[in-house]
């Protein structure tokens, strides 16, 4: 199933096995490449091929979310768990995705007490909420994106080795246009024939 993923480039095409194998295991991906290459529709093809096609799927933008809110964001918060919570308390983005697969664009913008809660989770498949004292259970799998290679900010001090080598059990490099310029001509006359309509 690749959609509307127009390539013949023989560096996409590899990208596409990578991603009609990995699409078969139930491990968790990091996607590299530039801004604008497509990592988001890589990130939905593993899951249309994938045994959670038919459970939930949620995008978040890890660099979107402010760093106050971002452990309630992602693990929710019970009643009165802080001045202006819901009063029925909420669900995050682990409890949403449960059963399904989270996809983390732009992970390597995490700050480093976030990503050691989310190598908690990772390794538990259990977290509390804010302000809970009983724990969920959940099993999420884990895509994840970046723009920048995560192996360069582990090595500048700015993520975490061990959630990188949880997260890298397969990791997946998206070239840019500029190196599968044979793309262009068939990218363009797709484009073409969709505006047409």
């Amino acid at each position: 199933k690749l959609e509307d993923f127009v390539c013949v480039s023989r560096p996409m095409r590899n990208v596409l096995r990578e991603i009609a194998n990995v699409s078969k295991y139930d491990c968790n991906v990091i996607i590299f490449g530039d801004t604008g290459v497509g990592k988001e529709k890589v990130a939905n093809l593993i899951q249309k091929n994938s045994d959670r096609k038919m459970q939930p799927f949620v995008k978040i933008n890890c660099g979107a979310i402010s760093p106050n809110l971002i452990e309630s964001e992602f693990f929710g918060y019970e009643k009165g768990a802080f001045t202006g919570a819901n009063t029925g308390g909420k669900k995050g983005y682990f409890e949403i995705a449960n059963n399904g697969t989270l996809f983390l664009d732009e992970i390597g913008s995490l700050p480093l007490a976030m990503q050691s809660k989310l190598l908690r989770v990772l390794q538990e498949n259990s977290f509390y909420r804010v302000g809970g004292t009983t724990p969920k259970n959940v099993n999420v799998r884990v895509i994840c994106a970046n723009n920048i290679p995560l192996q360069k900010l582990v090595n500048e001090g700015k993520f975490r080795e061990d959630l990188y080598y949880r997260l890298n059990i397969c990791c997946i490099n998206v070239p840019p246009l500029r190196e599968r310029r044979e793309d262009i001509p068939y990218i363009v006359t797709a484009y073409v024939a969709e505006m047409n309509k």
